[in-house]
């Protein structure tokens, strides 16, 4: 639990550090444009490239393949913006996605999964927005539960082997 924290606090100053050269445009830009020649820095990943068309840039974090600022085509939602960012892990918990949003005061909560099992539509990303995925801990717990039995079942066979050969 603590190490997928670190790794993700490992994961937003490699992408504050990478990007000091100032790859891209500010955020108070209405659209991202990228020229033809950019190469992604560390942490960054763009989808959709091609003439003509519109970049938002979105920042995904959390329990997901692939996090980091990524590019989609204008109107992406946001499960299409998973699927490009990697897909989903083991861990991802789809309800309670927080979409931080320029100038919005308040958070944006999703529940994903509701949306999809009630079929209402799924919200658009716009550039600038900063989305958080949470990780589903029950599934953690789950192997750590497993784990922790299989230690404490090892450790009382050793004992008992220990006090039998004495």
């Amino acid at each position: 639990m603590i190490t997928k924290k670190i790794l993700t606090l490992c994961v937003v100053l490699s992408l504050t550090l990478s990007t000091s050269g100032i790859r891209a445009e500010s955020m108070e830009d209405k659209f991202t444009q990228i020229p033809p020649n950019h190469t992604p820095g560390a942490g960054e990943f763009v989808h959709g490239i091609g003439y003509g068309k519109l970049l938002m840039r979105v920042m995904l974090l959390g329990s997901i393949g692939q996090q980091g600022v990524h590019y989609f085509p204008e109107g992406t939602d946001l499960m299409f913006a998973m699927v490009y960012a990697g897909g989903l892990t083991d861990t991802t918990k789809l309800n309670g996605i927080k979409i931080r949003r320029r100038n919005v005061k308040d958070l944006i909560s999703v529940d994903l999964e509701d949306l999809i099992a009630d079929g209402e539509k799924v919200p658009k990303l716009y550039d600038g927005d900063v989305v958080s995925v949470p990780y589903n801990w029950r599934r953690d717990m789950a192997t750590i539960t497993t784990f922790t039995g299989f230690i404490a079942a090892m450790t009382g066979f050793a004992l008992s082997m220990v006090a039998l050969s004495k």
